[in-house]
């Protein structure tokens, strides 16, 4: 590994544990959250005992498949809440971050997912109703990526190392998230909820310090807090001039403006995020898709994705530069979901996850490093907090 990338890595030490122990968490709750979800609504269609419906394993019995609409509505409702909240709550968050630091921020937003959890809890062990979690669910939607990405920036020492940076912890997340799928695949789904919770804890365990220093931090900006009003970077146009400086400098290095790259990203985001919500549930209605199934091709993507951001990335930057990075990345999307909607074997997914799951993992390095080279770093928050509430 080069020196400066292992510089890098220690200048980021105060992020490991938290993205360690979140994305383990992270790839558990992918094995398990959509099958919990319809163990629940098919107790409406069966009069089995809640123990024995195992709709994980049975996916294709009647009381799941009539279970499957109901799951899905709610699960696409909890996303247009979490898009509403990043909405109104990102530029707020992003603005009391700059003014108090990133920790305690970061803080009360993994506190305030904490009852969901519980309530999950409470509903495989006893029970208690799902519609609890669902009601407590928006609580863990908070914009908090985009403090993550400013904490990133926050403790780089040269901005001209960010895509290395964002690099690393894509590369580290990405293990860690295979990790927890793995560790998913071989739990039950109780013992998965419990492992979920314990590796939560992690991330709260006063492990981070305050980024910013207090030289950096400023008064409380309440204009900036405004909803929408981040949006503006995304939208602005520059003078001509420096509009033809941005032109040559594109076909010079391929590197374009942000207008363009917010339009791009913020649309595949939007149709990316959407269509994560319903591809489990549409697997689940058209192909026998079980638990084990779900949790080969989760471990398959991760896979793909970890060699194409270890070893493609460098390759398609000298080739194609950032942008075509970003352009190959944008493309294996769409080519996935128009393909998905012809996959009528559970080895149709496999491959479809293997081929183009992983240069999709390009995207983010690729738009950071792009974003860090065309705005200014009072507003590297704010261009995050759009990307991730896409």
């Amino acid at each position: 590994m080069p020196l400066f990338v292992l510089q890098v890595a220690r200048q980021l030490h105060a992020l490991w544990v938290p993205v360690l122990f979140g994305s383990i968490s992270a790839g558990i709750r992918t094995t398990n959250l959509s099958y919990l979800g319809l163990n629940f609504f098919a107790q409406q269609h069966t009069d089995l005992r809640p123990e024995d419906i195992r709709c994980e394993d049975t996916p294709e019995a009647p009381y799941c498949q009539a279970a499957i609409n109901d799951n899905l509505f709610w699960a696409t409702t909890i996303g247009a809440i979490g898009s509403l909240l990043h909405f109104v709550l990102g530029p707020f968050l992003g603005a009391l971050s700059d003014s108090i630091g990133r920790r305690p921020v970061i803080l009360l937003c993994s506190l305030l997912g904490y009852p969901s959890l519980v309530s999950l809890a409470l509903f495989v062990y006893r029970n208690v109703s799902m519609y609890f979690t669902f009601a407590l669910m928006p609580l863990g939607e908070l914009p908090v990526l985009a403090i993550w990405f400013a904490f990133i920036v926050d403790l780089i020492e040269d901005n001209r190392d960010s895509s290395v940076a964002f690099g690393l912890v894509s590369a580290v997340a990405l293990l860690s998230t295979m990790l927890g799928a793995g560790i998913g695949a071989f739990l039950s789904m109780k013992s998965g909820v419990a492992a979920m919770i314990f590796f939560d804890m992690g991330i709260l365990l006063p492990y981070l310090a305050g980024t910013l220093v207090p030289a950096k931090r400023q008064a409380m900006q309440w204009r900036a807090a405004a909803p929408g009003l981040g949006l503006s970077i995304l939208v602005r146009r520059a003078p001509k001039q420096v509009n033809d400086c941005a032109s040559q400098r594109f076909h010079e290095t391929g590197v374009c403006d942000v207008e363009q790259c917010g339009r791009e990203v913020i649309g595949s985001t939007f149709i990316g995020t959407g269509f994560q919500r319903v591809s489990s549930s549409f697997l689940q209605k058209y192909i026998r898709w079980p638990k084990h199934c779900n949790n080969v091709a989760i471990i398959i993507g991760g896979a793909s994705s970890i060699v194409w951001t270890g070893f493609g990335l460098s390759i398609t930057s000298k080739i194609m530069g950032d942008v075509g990075s970003l352009g190959l990345a944008l493309w294996a999307g769409a080519f996935y979901m128009l393909c998905f909607a012809f996959i009528t074997t559970q080895w149709h997914v496999y491959i479809l996850n293997a081929v183009l799951l992983g240069p999709q993992a390009l995207a983010f390095p690729a738009t950071s490093a792009i974003k860090s080279r065309l705005v200014a770093e009072s507003e590297q928050l704010a261009i995050a907090g759009r990307r991730a509430g896409g």
